[in-house]
């Protein structure tokens, strides 16, 4: 089995005559065989090997488990670092779980050891944590790339031990007498990573197939095989049809719509999110919805716009789909008043699609979203006990919009309608009746039929609106802050 590492490591280039290479060595299984088969790399290849042990201390007993390993590094003779990290404080403090907060204590301990030492960092992931993070993806949803599993190399990260399953591992350390520490947190069901451990993964391997393990991890190398490639294709559909243009003091990517329609559907996908995460800077919060809708520009009008995470702005041109950000401070419509978001009116496809039983989601701004259906009246009319009487859903009577439905924010002439007998008050009324700051006004998401405000989200609807014995059709309209959701 040491062959069979060092060949791995071997293969994939992880290590360099004279690295400095620091271990993450928890005391538990994987990461005292990862420390041994290094410590057996070290007899071939002259490199410089540091051990770092991080202490979350959540256990009362983890201290026993650092003294372990620095007792096994004395033995060695190899330079042993103890780093203490209130991991529960840090995941307070960053509102993050306790897990992602103990990776990031671990990782930021392990580059702090190595500095600008020549080198890399060696952690113990084996096969079967590419196998439950395939699943974790999965079963979360995920893009092909998140189902590529754990790669052996990242950047300085090694993974010398990704060739090995965990009974290969366990079976390695009673051959040789070896002991180990048990962390008692990866035997409770507190986290998603230890219920597809504990209940999924064995469960497979015990009632469907031994190799389960095996077959997983195979899957994921062809996975990341395909994927590869799909990122080829990706930069040459990028290079074919995108080109950036600086526009006063942004960048604005431009998809050329006859060139983009030549690529395969797949890649026109992967193309548009590669130009989002370009353009944002990031793919964090970019989703397959968001590919979806600057796609959807394509067959739109000119001058159709959408707003999508990090105040990314695309826009339908003549030659097709520009992308830029947006100053949060200041964006302005064809009113020439400074607003919080673009005006997103439905189009005839839109509306076509709601009648087709579709839902449609408009992000509006950074954090906030619009979702929007049809519900037909039954037979037996509408069970008017069941109407909403959530602040951010509301039903209106469909066949009473007269216009275009528009999401905007106040315009001059704006009104609405306060009492049964459909009385009108103009919008700057009601603001000032509502002791609305001026300066939040320009804010306040609208849902507009003309002149006509709707609904003035978070407040109330016009009364015209509201849906009746004679309403045929119900149009259901969901705001919602899309942070609050994910955190």
């Amino acid at each position: 089995m040491i062959k069979k590492v060092l060949q791995y490591i071997d293969e994939h280039q992880m290590i360099e005559k004279g690295d400095c290479i620091v271990a993450g060595v928890s005391g538990g299984a994987d990461s005292v065989c990862l420390l041994l088969m290094l410590l057996e790399f070290r007899k071939q290849v002259p490199i410089e090997l540091r051990v770092v042990h991080v202490n979350h201390l959540i256990r009362t007993d983890a201290a026993k488990d650092a003294e372990y390993v620095r007792i096994i590094c004395s033995i060695e003779q190899i330079p042993f670092t103890l780093v203490e990290e209130d991991v529960c404080a840090l995941a307070q403090q960053h509102h993050i779980s306790t897990e992602e907060a103990g990776r990031i204590a671990r990782y930021n301990a392990f580059a702090r050891e190595l500095g600008k030492k020549k080198g890399k960092i060696a952690v113990a992931h084996n096969k079967n944590d590419c196998c439950e993070t395939f699943l974790f993806h999965l079963f979360r949803g995920t893009s092909l790339k998140g189902l590529t599993g754990i790669q052996p190399v990242r950047d300085t990260i090694i993974r010398p031990l990704l060739c090995l399953s965990r009974s290969e591992i366990e079976a390695f350390l009673r051959e040789r007498n070896m002991p180990y520490c048990i962390d008692s947190t990866n035997l409770e069901d507190n986290y998603s990573r230890n219920i597809i451990r504990h209940h999924i993964l064995d469960t497979a391997e015990k009632k469907i197939n031994t190799a389960t393990v095996d077959h997983i991890y195979n899957a994921c190398e062809q996975i990341k095989d395909a994927y590869e490639l799909i990122a080829e294709f990706t930069k040459q559909g990028v290079a074919a049809c995108v080109k950036v243009d600086k526009e006063f003091d942004k960048e604005v990517f431009q998809i050329d719509k006859e060139q983009f329609l030549q690529l395969h559907t797949t890649i026109q996908g992967y193309v548009i999110f590669a130009v989002l995460a370009q353009a944002s800077g990031s793919g964090k919060d970019l989703e397959a919805i968001h590919v979806r809708q600057v796609q959807a520009l394509m067959d739109s009008q000119c001058g159709r716009t959408v707003m999508l995470p990090h105040h990314l702005r695309a826009e339908r041109t003549y030659t097709g789909v520009s992308l830029y950000k947006i100053s949060t401070d200041c964006v302005t419509q064809k009113t020439n008043q400074a607003i919080g978001f673009p005006e997103i009116a439905l189009s005839v496809e839109e509306q076509n699609a709601l009648f087709a039983g579709e839902e449609l989601v408009f992000f509006i701004g950074v954090h906030q979203k619009m979702q929007i259906k049809i519900i037909p009246v039954g037979k037996n009319g509408i069970d008017f006990e069941n109407i909403p009487q959530n602040k951010y859903t509301k039903w209106f009577d469909y066949g009473k919009i007269k216009n275009n439905i528009v999401i905007r924010t106040r315009r001059p002439g704006d009104y609405l309608t306060v009492n049964s007998m459909n009385q009108r008050k103009t919008l700057k009324s009601y603001f000032v009746d509502r002791k609305i700051p001026q300066k939040d006004r320009d804010q306040i998401c609208l849902l507009a039929d003309d002149r006509h405000i709707m609904w003035i989200v978070g407040e109330r609807i016009s009364n015209y609106y509201k849906v009746s014995e004679q309403t045929k059709t119900i149009l259901c309209v969901v705001f919602r802050h899309t942070n609050a959701e994910d955190s």
